[in-house]
């Protein structure tokens, strides 16, 4: 089988950083440096999986294909890096991003294809909202300080239909915590960026509105959202807003070069490093695949 191409900016869409010379040793006093490598390492696997699962292959069907998560990855890898045993996922639709994540066997996730979450996708969006919020009420008696993380896209569900939802979650404090996702291509929000969270803070659950490609400000308010939510302090909604570069209205920043751009000027990381991500991991796929 064909191997996948070896140059960190082709094929997935992994942007490539230019070599620059030696920086400053810096330390993020909240978030370890090692902590921000896995960060970035998490997401450029990610996508890197995805380009390799939804490549076609030359006299093969191709299967069943997942839903993407391109320019998602900032989102799902701040929130799934503060999970435990035992919390649970509530998804959109079937895919390969939780499992990978969540630490399912590489060979395995490229055997079975897209996999069901750990709750039903069910198809009216409100109805599987409310079977998260039933399930983090199941989590509450067993106090293991467990939650519900339920990832939502902006135009599954108007303000109208959001309230109900939050004002439940809300009135015994239901470990969930909602993830808004940036709407995907082509799909426009039923709400103006930052609405949902006014509304949600209105019903009772705090809502904060954070930049989409801006993984190290998605990963502290994760920190602090289950924080709060595993202490009992009820749910949070994270509202993941794809910031537009200037200039270029249609276009989302992408969370893999934001991240690159934090990381490499505070001697985090170099460019090799960043390459030598994309190197490995290709070369773990390559093997299984043959």
């Amino acid at each position: 089988m064909k191997t996948l191409k070896k140059n960190v900016g082709e094929g997935a869409g992994i942007p490539t950083t230019p070599k620059s010379g030696p920086a400053p040793s810096w330390e993020n006093p909240l978030i370890p440096n090692k902590k921000l490598r896995e960060l970035y390492a998490t997401m450029a696997e990610l996508r890197l999986l995805e380009a390799h699962v939804t490549k076609p292959r030359r006299g093969r069907k191709p299967a069943t294909r997942p839903s993407s998560t391109h320019g998602e990855e900032g989102c799902r890898a701040s929130t799934m890096l503060s999970l435990k045993p035992g919390d649970l996922i509530s998804e959109p639709a079937p895919g390969i991003a939780t499992p990978f994540l969540r630490g399912a066997r590489l060979a395995t996730r490229l055997a079975s294809g897209p996999s069901k979450p750990d709750l039903p996708t069910a198809t009216d969006p409100a109805t599987r909202l409310h079977l998260a919020v039933g399930a983090a009420f199941g989590l509450a008696p067993q106090k293991k300080s467990l939650l519900v993380t339920a990832y939502v896209y902006p135009a599954e569900l108007s303000l109208r239909e959001w309230k109900p939802i939050l004002r439940l979650a809300a009135a015994d404090a239901a470990p969930v915590l909602f993830v808004v996702l940036p709407s995907p291509v082509g799909q426009r929000p039923r709400q103006q960026d930052g609405q949902l969270s006014l509304t949600a803070t209105a019903c009772g659950v705090p809502g904060i509105p954070v930049d989409a490609a801006d993984p190290v400000a998605l990963y502290r308010v994760a920190q602090e959202a289950t924080l709060r939510i595993r202490s009992g302090g009820g749910p949070v909604l994270m509202e993941c807003i794809p910031f537009r570069i200037p200039g270029k209205q249609s276009d989302a920043a992408d969370p893999i070069l934001t991240m690159q751009q934090f990381l490499l000027p505070r001697g985090v990381a170099t460019a090799a490093w960043f390459q030598s991500v994309a190197v490995r991991f290709i070369a773990r796929l390559n093997n299984i695949a043959k």
